[in-house]
Formats: C-alpha cells, sequence, structure tokens
C-alpha cells in the first residue's frame, strides 16, 4: 500500500477544528502525522475476517439513576445568599463581548 500522506491543509484543518495554535509548526506536524499513518499501516495487514464486529464491549444497558424527587429550595432560598442579583435571577459579569 502506498505511504499515506497528510497535507498541510488538513494539519490547519485539524488544528481549527481542534481549537488549537499551530502556527509555524505546520510542517513539522506533517512530518509527524505522517509519520504516525505510515506506523499504523500495520493494522491494514491483519486479518480480521474471523473478528466479530463490535459497537458495545461492556454489556451493559440503560446505566442511569432512577430519577427520584427530593428536597428542593426556593428562588429565594437560593438567591439569599447571592452577591448580585436581578429579576429574581442570580446575576454574574459578563462572559462574552457583544
Amino acid at each position: 500500500m502506498a505511504d499515506k500522506k497528510i497535507s498541510e491543509e488538513e494539519v490547519k484543518r485539524m488544528a481549527v477544528l481542534s481549537n488549537l495554535d499551530v502556527s509555524g509548526q505546520e510542517e513539522k506536524l506533517v512530518l509527524l502525522f505522517s509519520d504516525t499513518l505510515k506506523y499504523l499501516e500495520v493494522l491494514d495487514e491483519l486479518d480480521t475476517s474471523k473478528v466479530p464486529e463490535t459497537n458495545q464491549v461492556t454489556g451493559l444497558t440503560n446505566v442511569f439513576q432512577d430519577e427520584k424527587n427530593s428536597k428542593t429550595i426556593t428562588s429565594k432560598e437560593a438567591l439569599s445568599n447571592a452577591k448580585e442579583q436581578s429579576n429574581g435571577l442570580f446575576a454574574t459579569k459578563a462572559v462574552f463581548d457583544r
């Protein structure tokens, strides 16, 4: 099988999707990713024809807690120790610029 290569554009796209700053390292990452893909090519040679397909390996199903009513507090109680409040809600500093 021919060597799998990764392009600089693919590295940049992965960086954007991963929210990583890779500026100035694209060429190095192309080599590293290409080396990794070449190393993993050995998996293409494995005979998996007799291995059953799996999509769930733990055997667990519907592992959820039962929903139970529990003691709740009122809005007034929740806001009683709030540093700031506005219209019956917690007030905080803005997270995003407008």
